[in-house]
């Protein structure tokens, strides 16, 4: 049967060995976030057009592709009229290749022209961080481009709870902007992390009844 499909939802598909990685000890991989960030998109803040989740592996063609085609990734999205972009920063260096090995969540806002970087290891991701937000930007295309923050949030104590914590402040964040409150820090509990794998695989099993 190979590794087969457990769920369809969106632009995402869950496989079984996607599944596997909820157990124990296991870095999450991209497919894992992509089905949270559109779960977030669709359920948790459907409607809300003010919001805009962009997935893993869109972001990585943002940060390492050709920077011409960014329109192509973007304008389908109408990423230039959301008030808020959510992106999952993975420290790969190729854009056809799968890797990396750290996960960190970079999230815009347009009121305070700024894009904020939740990083549960600081520092780990700011080479890759800011290579976005250049490209970002330059797509954008404000009058005065959008600084790089490094947010305040929780570190991990851990090799492999960044893609549950990038999943933990993607959606704090959003909620605090749908209530036009600040985002510039996220703190929470490290057994959230733990928790975060037990949703993600409860709403599998939700979304394939």
């Amino acid at each position: 049967m190979g590794d087969r499909v457990i769920l369809s939802y969106h632009d995402c598909v869950i496989r079984a060995s996607d599944l596997s990685l909820l157990e124990g000890r296991n870095w999450l991989n991209d497919s894992l976030i992509s089905f949270w960030l559109e779960h977030l998109q669709h359920f948790e803040f459907g409607g809300n057009t003010r919001l805009l989740f962009i997935s893993p592996e869109v972001t990585q063609l943002i940060k390492m592709g050709d920077p011409n085609e960014l329109p192509l990734f973007l304008e389908p999205l109408e990423a230039r009229h959301k008030e808020y972009i959510f992106l999952p920063v993975n420290d790969n260096a190729s854009a056809c290749a799968s890797g990396g090995s750290h996960w960190s969540l970079l999230v815009y806002s347009k009121y305070d022209s700024k894009w904020y970087h939740f990083d549960s290891q600081r520092g780990s991701n700011y080479s890759s961080a800011s290579r976005l937000v250049r490209r970002m930007n330059s797509f954008l295309n404000r009058d005065i481009p959008a600084t790089l923050v490094d947010a305040n949030c929780t570190q991990q104590d851990n090799s492999y709870d960044c893609g549950a914590f990038v999943m933990i402040y993607a959606q704090r964040a959003a909620q605090m902007a749908v209530k036009s409150l600040p985002i510039a820090t996220c703190f929470v509990d490290r057994q959230e992390a733990n928790h975060m794998r037990n949703i993600i695989r409860n709403l599998v099993t939700r979304y394939t009844k």
